[in-house]
């Protein structure tokens, strides 16, 4: 089957700011995978689209080598799904063989998604080329005479909602990753080496996976994987459910509350209840809860964030238009992409910091940092081109990685574009952060 699979922003672009500033929602880690490589495991489409803000085009379409913003030259799809937004599949027999009518549509306020046939596609090809060369914004319901359907999915809809629901995203992530993997046969206990596991049939390791003495493995409360290269340094912790990323490195410490953990990061201390993107580092003490980093992030040693307050009472995130109050008692740090904090940072509770913000002052940081903003006890504009040069050694370091995952081990044009992009269109929110610190922008 010609089946075709287009990734849309649509209304949710810019609503899980800032750690969708430089990618779409739908290339978020949220569990083992992204929500878009979990469409692509659970559907096998021939071909993907994607649909963004044409600030992000080129850096998606060199990153997965998809069709973006434009429908291919190529031969008409038998099946179409359409899905707007951040949305993934929750625990559902019907998922393990598609067991859903040919043609369907389910909405939210702000998601979608759409199954089209062959034969109404031909229909409706031409409005949604048009929608994607206008980078899929705003609302679309294609065919609306199509019958809606009550799906089995949940929706992301503020960066909070990835961590609210990141425990029942790991649990379809293990089934669909045991349906199609199997099952470890590779014995992880070592009890004569201190490596004790349990439930170790809720525990997958993959290839060159290295355990070192004095380890605990918990999986009593929910799977954890050790995907391929992954090395757990002694005096280690994992409580499932957690999944740990190609190539990541855990550097002793406590893994708990629900965690998902990209490839290629180095994390030590307390991690708690967050999401790593990839690439990143927090290889030393101190605490991270009920946050996510993006990638190329930078914890100096003993930075910590604060998750709960005092009083118990919902936290409040402030993203750049006012409080935004969640709803929710824990919510910790959303770093956006080459943010990086000095030693003995502390992250206030629910705080917000953009792309290329770099804070080393120690002690407490502000709740909202705009992207490429520099400083500590004093703040300035974070220059882009030493912000670059600082990014392309950042990569080279994980050259050999990257180029293993088929990404470029280098800072690429696209990724500078991208970059430059993000500083030009912060200008205003910076220079407001700036004069409201008694800085000079």
């Amino acid at each position: 089957m010609n089946r075709w699979l287009i990734l849309a922003e649509g209304e949710s672009a810019g609503r899980l700011a800032p750690i969708d500033l430089v990618r779409p929602a739908f290339m978020l880690r949220h569990g083992a995978w992204t929500f878009a490589d979990r469409w692509a495991e659970l559907l096998h489409p021939t071909t993907v689209l994607g649909g963004v803000r044409p600030w992000l085009a080129s850096s998606l379409a060199e990153e997965t080598g998809w069709t973006v913003n434009r429908l291919p030259s190529a031969k008409p799809p038998d099946d179409v799904w359409i899905i707007i937004g951040a949305v993934a599949p929750t625990v559902d027999p019907r998922w393990d063989r598609l067991e859903f009518p040919a043609e369907f549509r389910w909405s939210d306020a702000v998601t979608r998604m759409m199954r089209v046939s062959g034969s109404s596609w031909k229909a409706v090809a031409r409005s949604v080329s048009a929608w994607l060369e206008n980078g899929a914004t705003g609302p679309r319901t294609f065919l609306p005479q199509i019958a809606p359907l009550a799906l089995p999915v949940c929706a992301v809809t503020a960066p909070w909602d990835l961590i609210t629901q990141l425990g029942s995203i790991l649990s379809f992530d293990w089934v669909l990753w045991s349906n199609r993997r199997g099952a470890t046969t590779d014995p992880i206990a070592d009890p004569d080496h201190g490596v004790f596991v349990a439930n170790p049939s809720a525990v997958w390791r993959g290839g060159n996976v290295r355990i070192d003495p004095h380890v605990f493995i918990d999986a009593r409360h929910g799977p954890v994987w050790l995907d391929d290269g992954v090395v757990v340094e002694s005096f280690t912790r994992i409580d499932g459910p957690a999944y740990i990323g190609k190539g990541t490195r855990l550097l002793g410490g406590k893994i708990t509350g629900g965690c998902a953990i990209g490839p290629g990061c180095r994390i030590g201390g307390e991690w708690e209840a967050a999401i790593a993107q990839a690439f990143s580092n927090k290889a030393h003490a101190g605490f991270f809860g009920h946050g996510y980093l993006g990638e190329w992030v930078n914890l100096g040693a003993m930075t910590t964030n604060s998750d709960l307050k005092n009083t118990y009472g919902t936290v409040r995130v402030e993203r750049g238009h006012g409080p935004e109050d969640t709803g929710q008692i824990k919510v910790g740090s959303y770093l956006a992409d080459h943010t990086k904090t000095g030693i003995g940072t502390l992250l206030p509770t629910g705080s917000t910091w953009g792309v290329g913000a770099n804070i080393f002052a120690g002690g407490w940081g502000p709740k909202l940092v705009p992207s490429f903003v520099w400083g500590g006890d004093q703040y300035t504009e974070h220059r882009l081109d030493r912000m670059l040069q600082t990014a392309d050694i950042a990569i080279s370091r994980r050259a050999e990685i990257l180029q293993g995952l088929g990404r470029p081990g280098r800072l690429t044009d696209a990724q500078r574009e991208l970059l430059q992009s993000v500083f030009e269109r912060s200008a205003t929110e910076r220079r407001d952060f700036l004069t409201a610190q008694g800085s000079h922008p």
